[in-house]
């Protein structure tokens, strides 16, 4: 299959409005309230973030050893940087959005695992080849274009000694299936796709990274995974 046909993420244009969107301070002070706001999305928070500890247990059993470095990126507001401190992970985060970074700073100023934060392009990481034990990146490749991922895939194994950990939207949900089906029936002209565990396994091949689990969210009502994935 051929992924650059199959899986579309946004635009090129859409997503550098998207960069440009999250450098503004009143949408950085805003994201945590606007994000997490109602009781559903707090719990899939919640949900998501229990699926990354999995990973990371799992990651450090299959190498016996611990992860003590981690790349997050991007970070945003840090919305998973406790769940890496919990586990005494010493993190750097990285973003297009300084305004993002500025929050996160703020909520974890006092913490001696925080080895900082950096302004970058996910496309051109400024970060040494094998500089991590692990990259964490969480709702953002499925947001990007073909070539994008493609490019910022490739960037996270260049820079992980060990592990990428990611977060896909799947195809196999009952909602999956109700949108197709409006699609079939022309009661939609919106286009709707989600991956495939093929398609992810050819998105890491070409980022010479190999699939090792999926970890879902929650089994069969949400169409997001957490994925484990080693450096080759």
């Amino acid at each position: 299959m051929n992924l650059n046909k199959s899986v579309t993420g946004e635009t090129i244009e859409k997503y550098e409005n998207k960069k440009k969107h999250y450098q503004a301070d009143h949408v950085a002070d805003q994201y945590d309230t606007a994000r997490w706001m109602t009781p559903g999305r707090r719990w899939s928070n919640y949900r998501k973030l229990l699926s990354i500890g999995k990973a990371i247990d799992s990651a450090v059993a299959l190498n016996k050893q611990p992860i003590k470095s981690a790349l997050d990126l991007p970070c945003g507001t840090g919305r998973i940087l406790q769940t890496l401190f919990s586990r005494d992970i010493r993190v750097t985060g990285a973003d297009i959005s300084a305004e993002m970074m500025k929050v996160a700073k703020s909520k974890f100023a006092d913490i001696s695992l925080q080895s900082g934060f950096v302004r970058c392009d996910a496309e051109h990481l400024p970060f040494k080849s094998t500089q991590f034990d692990s990259v964490f990146s969480i709702r953002f490749i499925f947001h990007l274009p073909a070539e994008v991922r493609q490019n910022v895939l490739k960037e996270m194994a260049r820079v992980s000694r060990h592990w990428v950990i990611v977060d896909y939207r799947h195809k196999y949900t009952l909602k999956y299936l109700l949108k197709r089906l409006k699609c079939k029936l022309g009661l939609t002209s919106k286009s709707y796709y989600r991956v495939s565990r093929q398609d992810i396994a050819e998105d890491f091949r070409n980022a010479k990274l190999e699939l090792i689990r999926i970890f879902p969210t929650f089994p069969l009502f949400s169409d997001k995974w957490v994925i484990l994935a080693r450096k080759k």
